[in-house]
């Protein structure tokens, strides 16, 4: 089969990302939406999109809050999860700062188990779980951590569907490139995008290696690309289909590939 797993991140994180998610939904071409337990906006975000039965719903699994002045801490009461908070009382701006600390593997788990029921309890059917900057590359035995957790819950598992598109980075800056890609591709491709739409809260993120602009920026050109009804056009023009987690066969390549785009 010729298909994307077309994605949308971080729901719930902010009110610019929930409306560029909503609307992305409207033009067809999202199917999964990853969701964000620990941000301010999650009650908006289950409001507004809960009820979209025709998409996948999945944990974000977030253990890191990358950004200066937005700022994501645990779901888990804070005595539950001492391993996993910087000196700002929140996550480690990295997850390689983070493992610098050596966390509790057990800890980890309880934030992830606290976030699933708050994403739960506010209306979501969650059906996979990805994880927020991919922090199991860079700590010893979360992957397999994730992975019993996720059987557990009888969620999708994220590792198995990593194989990133290529170009998933430039799509949204080159259209043509986009087209071309969807020429050329055979089999099953992960492609993955942050749409929020530019305004104060998007330049209000930032850290040391991303402006708040540059984010903003990035943010609004994924949330263009992803409301364009013509990509939607486009993969059933050359037979692409798009598909969600739970329709998907498992790809089994786990990729170490990163969205290297802000955040």
């Amino acid at each position: 089969m010729r298909a994307i797993l077309s994605r949308a991140d971080d729901c719930g994180s902010s009110h610019a990302a929930n409306q560029a998610i909503l609307e992305a939904l409207d033009a067809g071409f999202v199917k999964n939406v990853s969701v964000m337990a620990c941000g301010e906006y999650l009650e908006e975000a289950a409001e507004m999109l809960s009820g979209r039965k025709e998409i996948c719903f999945g944990l974000h699994g977030c253990i890191n809050s990358e950004w200066d002045r937005v700022v994501w801490g645990p779901v888990a009461p804070r005595e539950k999860v001492p391993s996993l908070i910087d000196d700002r009382g929140v996550f480690f701006q990295s997850p390689e700062k983070l493992a610098a600390q050596n966390p509790i593997l057990e800890e980890i788990v309880t934030e992830y188990k606290y976030q699933l029921e708050r994403a739960r309890n506010v209306g979501f059917e969650i059906l996979y779980m990805d994880s927020h900057m991919f922090p199991e590359n860079f700590i010893p035995g979360l992957r397999e951590a994730m992975s019993r957790l996720i059987k557990e819950e009888g969620l999708v598992d994220h590792k198995w569907y990593n194989k990133i598109i290529p170009g998933n980075d430039q799509f949204a800056s080159d259209a043509s490139l986009f087209k071309q890609t969807l020429s050329q591709i055979e089999g099953s491709y992960l492609l993955v995008m942050h749409p929020a739409k530019y305004g104060k809260e998007m330049l209000l993120t930032g850290n040391e290696h991303f402006s708040g602009e540059t984010v903003a920026q990035a943010r609004e050109r994924d949330y263009r690309f992803l409301t364009n009804q013509d990509y939607a056009r486009m993969c059933e023009e050359n037979k692409v289909k798009l598909l969600r987690y739970d329709e998907a066969e498992a790809i089994r390549v786990r990729s170490q590939d990163f969205i290297k785009q802000p955040g």
